[in-house]
């Protein structure tokens, strides 16, 4: 039976991902989601959460276990909690009874990934995992248009995920990703969205991955001489620094983005900027609480945010490269990279009779035959904040999935995302052991994983 609408949501852990990215988007379409529920161990960041949100203050819990271990108090849980919380908490609230939007990756082991998506199914509950590319606009019109065969048969993918130096070290170098022992690896943490679009694409299981990759740049071996741990005591070079965290966080205005790079941008994208000033500086990102000078001073101070890019405590790879072979034939390669200017993935797709090429923040998407008078080039304005404006579309799909208690109609339902996620694991496993890794016995060896898992909880 049906459920009304609006679906009852509970938000675990307020951070910039579950309230700014996710939670302020939802808020805007009242009659579809209605968060009532929320779990923060941040007192500010929780607080703030009620009061935006009109909740009952005794519908707010430091800990995600309160809240799961009271009586059903919503329909599902939109679950943005830490990369290394994922499965336990996504797995407690499926116990529950919860439908779940769970923020990627599911959890951080193969097998674990799979208990995640038996669990769902065997309660019949909507997992959708929040890999949202598959409803970006221009990653939707690259699946009509291999749907209509415009290119003929799929041969050959090539992706680059061009992360962006200011990115790379807010989260990768600086922040809640730095480390290997948060989010398993740069893959699982990022290229995940990516190897999830190739492998959407691709329209089969992987047969075999190989992937090279290191961190050569950010580390203490390149810091400047004179550079102090902290941008703000002192450094040298402070003013010249392309990664200083005064220039990044405390005077915004890098990264300068040339503005004819502006112009794939959508209106909406515009007057969020205009609605929601957060949206305007990354320091949103290093204090939600104050964005006062003196706020940002002193999360610099007090956070990772603060200290210079060569001494931090970070490990992930900042480049690296992953090929893949499909079951079918189809072939991809795909490189991720902290150097570049801008946020864009470009994406293309080799057919028998054709390519589509394109490149998500610009919007450019082209059509080319072998027929040059069939070639077509189309505009799809992107959001460049908010995922192409995905981030919103996946929570409104999940809400009608939910309120129609129909699990098969999401197109990112974990057990259609198990795959991306073991070509990640995979695909680390081959970097780090310097060979190809054969999917047919990697499957194997996450089956029994998640058999043991279950046995012995």
């Amino acid at each position: 039976m049906a459920k009304a609408y609006p679906v009852g949501i509970a938000l675990l852990g307020a951070g910039a991902r579950g309230e700014l990215n996710l939670a302020t988007l939802a808020k805007r379409h009242p009659h579809r989601l209605r968060f009532i529920a929320v779990a923060e161990p941040h007192d500010g960041r929780r607080e703030q959460f009620v009061r935006r949100f009109g909740l009952d203050p005794k519908n707010a819990f430091r800990d995600w276990r309160e809240l799961l271990a009271k009586p059903r108090i919503a329909d599902a849980v939109l679950n943005a909690l830490p990369c290394r919380m994922h499965y336990e908490s996504g797995l407690a609230a499926l116990e529950a009874g919860y439908h779940q939007l769970l923020e990627k990756p599911m959890a951080l082991s193969p097998g674990k990934c799979l208990v995640l998506a038996e669990v769902a199914r065997e309660r019949g509950l909507v997992l959708a995992i929040a890999l949202q590319c598959r409803y970006n606009r221009i990653y939707s019109r690259v699946r009509a248009l291999l749907d209509q065969q415009a290119i003929g048969r799929l041969m050959n993918l090539d992706c680059a995920e061009n992360i962006g130096y200011w990115h790379f070290i807010l989260s990768y170098v600086r922040g809640i990703h730095h480390h290997s022992s948060l989010s398993h690896s740069f893959l699982l943490a990022k290229a995940i969205h990516d190897l999830d679009l190739i492998t959407w694409f691709a329209g089969a299981p992987a047969k075999r991955v190989s992937s090279f990759g290191s961190l050569q740049f950010f580390t203490q071996a390149n810091a400047p001489a004179g550079a102090p741990e902290r941008c703000m005591d002192g450094c040298p070079v402070e003013k010249t620094c392309e990664f200083s965290a005064i220039q990044q966080y405390l005077k915004p205005g890098r990264p300068m983005i040339p503005f004819k790079l502006m112009a794939g941008q959508s209106l909406e994208a515009v007057l969020d900027v205009i609605r929601e000033p957060r949206f305007r500086t990354l320091a949103s990102i290093v204090t939600q609480d104050d964005l006062s000078e003196a706020g940002i001073k002193k999360a610099l101070d007090e956070t990772n945010h603060g200290r210079c890019v060569f001494h931090c405590p970070n490990d992930v790879v900042d480049h690296q490269t992953v090929s893949v072979e499909y079951e079918n034939g189809v072939t991809a390669s795909f490189s991720l990279s902290a150097f570049s200017l801008v946020w864009e993935r470009t994406l293309n797709l080799h057919g028998t009779k054709g390519e589509i090429r394109s490149a998500d923040f610009s919007g450019r998407l082209e059509t080319r035959t072998y027929n040059p008078a069939r070639a077509r080039t189309e505009r799809i304005p992107y959001h460049g904040i908010i995922h192409g404006g995905a981030d919103l579309a996946i929570q409104l799909e999940f809400a009608k999935a939910v309120a129609r208690e129909d699990p098969e109609s999401i197109l990112t339902r974990a057990d259609q995302c198990l795959e991306s996620h073991l070509v990640c694991f995979a695909a680390e496993k081959a970097r780090e052991e310097k060979r190809v890794v054969e999917m047919e016995e990697f499957r194997k060896q996450a089956r029994e994983e998640a058999k043991v898992i279950r046995q012995h909880p």
